[in-house]
């Protein structure tokens, strides 16, 4: 190996950074139109469900998405992290927390996803889920406000209303 070998391989980098560009658009209904969601509060269980079931309650598979809220609880953007089957839909806690971190001025969150039988009565992998993100929202430092299963109508159930989240701070 000659010096000036040497001096390649040493200047060289060993690893490479890579950059996180992230591009907002608006979310659009399925004949391409943009869906208008209302800025408000979503300062309870059932005005948050009356804002983000519109989202997902009619889709035919179950359909998991993570609500960015400000300090306000106003809502700051919508992410769609996971399309599964009519029964079921993978989850992955960096799926969840990874929008919430990147977008600014978040400083709580709540999941919400549908149950496509109408009826929004949580299995008991809803509940193990619920359990898993409350961890990972501690250890993070990003409040879980609420956890959503919208169903028919405007039902829909509110892990927060029935007391099996807690540990943040409540809703105003």
């Amino acid at each position: 190996m000659t010096v000036r070998s040497l001096a390649a391989r040493v200047s060289a980098p060993t690893h490479r950074v890579r950059e996180l560009v992230c591009s907002y658009r608006p979310l659009r209904d399925p004949s391409g139109r943009i869906v208008d969601t209302p800025t408000l509060m979503l300062s309870t269980p059932s005005m948050a469900a009356r804002a983000l079931a519109p989202l997902i309650a009619d889709q035919v598979v179950e359909v998991f998405g993570v609500a960015c809220v400000s300090t306000r609880l106003r809502l700051l953007s919508w992410h769609v992290v996971s399309r599964g089957t009519r029964s079921s839909t993978p989850i992955s806690m960096p799926d969840v927390f990874v929008p919430a971190c990147l977008t600014p001025g978040t400083t709580g969150l709540i999941v919400v996803h549908n149950h496509p039988s109408g009826e929004p009565t949580p299995s008991p992998e809803d509940v193990a889920l619920t359990r898993r993100l409350q961890t990972a929202a501690v250890i993070l430092d990003m409040p879980l406000l609420d956890h959503l299963i919208v169903g028919e109508g405007e039902r829909f159930y509110s892990f927060r209303e029935v007391g099996l989240i807690g540990s943040c701070p409540p809703w105003t």
